[in-house]
């Protein structure tokens, strides 16, 4: 299921952005926090960084983990601190399209490498959640993404009521 969806996630994701202004990806909310490019080069790198772990954790023999609850991703009053912040660089959005799309072709090999039913028996040991089965890695990439929409849309409110 999350293996469909996190195409039709990125699909969302893009529309949130791609009709903005070069000057709006790049405004930050008078209230701080990043603005709608910092997230998206977040979540590109986010990606690159799940699907890494992923791969890697594939080709090792580790025993079958639990799956972990991602609901976490669904709560906006829950706050998270990401582990790297992104560059605060001015940024177009075939730049920002082309971090999306360098990060997502990690996600494809992994599609297309492992089946569920392999990825099921395989786990990674993730830095927020722990061991994890990897199949998972896609809900992960979808409750991540849609959590990010979510706040693009706000940052989008905020900067067009200045």
């Amino acid at each position: 299921m999350w293996r469909e969806n996190v195409k039709t996630i990125r699909n969302e994701l893009i529309d949130s952005f791609h009709d903005a202004g070069e000057d709006k990806l790049n405004e930050k909310p008078a209230s701080g926090g990043w603005s709608i490019a910092q997230v998206v080069l977040h979540l590109a790198g986010a990606e690159t960084r799940f699907m890494e772990l992923a791969l890697r954790s594939a080709s090792e023999s580790m025993a079958k983990g639990e799956k972990v609850d991602l609901t976490v991703f669904d709560d906006p009053a829950h706050k998270m601190i990401a582990p790297i912040d992104p560059p605060d660089v001015h940024k177009t959005c075939d730049e920002l399209l082309k971090a999306l799309h360098t990060s997502r072709q990690l996600t494809e090999r992994l599609e297309s490498s492992y089946t569920i039913e392999e990825l099921e028996q395989k786990s990674m040991d993730h830095h927020r959640f722990g061991v994890m089965p990897i199949e998972q890695v896609f809900e992960l990439l979808g409750r991540h993404e849609k959590r990010h929409i979510r706040q693009i849309h706000r940052i989008k409110e905020q900067i067009t009521r200045l």
